[in-house]
């Protein structure tokens, strides 16, 4: 049976012979390269065309995120990992979109990242739980915060959305037909209810609660 071939990246040797040591200990797994930066790691992937990269996010020259699109783009077969610090939603969520097969932090043990290896190889995906846990408490604070936008009056939503997506009250009243004081009541209104204390905090709200998806200046 042939070994699954991996290339290792991440800036820290220290971590990447750690690992190396690991993959090697199995037998059905072999390391073939290791990269310190995303660049090294787009010329690696040509030269090896390994079946597996295992990806740190925080590399020198650039984002492990935009090394994951090069390398997707130009070899669709290749599985990735992702070996981050991080297991927040907002690390994880552009990591699967780049097209990273799996998600790991490097807090958790060393056999998660064995476990994950026949799965992606696989074709599925793999999120250790740390990371389905951040995907899931965020979905919920989503549904929260769109529940409460829907709780108020169509003006006051429309007023919200506009001013969220950057427009001035007096360009809002123009485009709703009523005056810039009337836009500022509804807004007034529309941030007491949803505790909102200045602008700024109309626009964080917004995209937490998803109200911009389908939505363009």
């Amino acid at each position: 049976m042939a070994k699954i071939r991996i290339l290792l990246v991440d800036d820290h040797v220290v971590l990447r012979d750690g690992l190396q040591l690991l993959l090697e200990g199995e037998e059905n797994l072999a390391v073939v390269g290791g990269a310190n930066t995303g660049t090294e790691a787009i010329e690696m992937a040509r030269l090896l065309h390994p079946d597996l990269i295992v990806m740190d996010l925080g590399l020198p020259d650039m984002s492990g995120l935009e090394a994951i699109k090069v390398i997707r783009a130009e070899q669709p077969d290749i599985r990735i990992i992702v070996l981050s610090m991080h297991a927040r939603r907002e690390f994880v969520v552009p990591a699967l979109e780049a097209g990273s097969h799996g998600y790991i932090p490097k807090s958790s043990s060393h056999d998660s990242l064995l476990e994950a290896i026949p799965v992606v190889m696989r074709g599925e995906r793999y999120l250790h739980p740390k990371a389905a846990t951040a995907l899931v408490g965020s979905l919920t604070e989503q549904t929260t915060e769109a529940e409460a936008f829907a709780n108020l009056s169509d003006r006051e939503q429309e007023v919200l959305r506009l001013t969220a997506m950057g427009f001035t009250s007096r360009e809002i009243g123009a485009q709703l037909v009523i005056s810039p004081k009337t836009v500022a009541t509804y807004l007034q209104r529309a941030m007491e209810k949803l505790e909102l204390a200045q602008r700024p905090d109309v626009v964080k709200f917004a995209v937490r609660a998803g109200i911009l998806d389908n939505f363009k200046k």
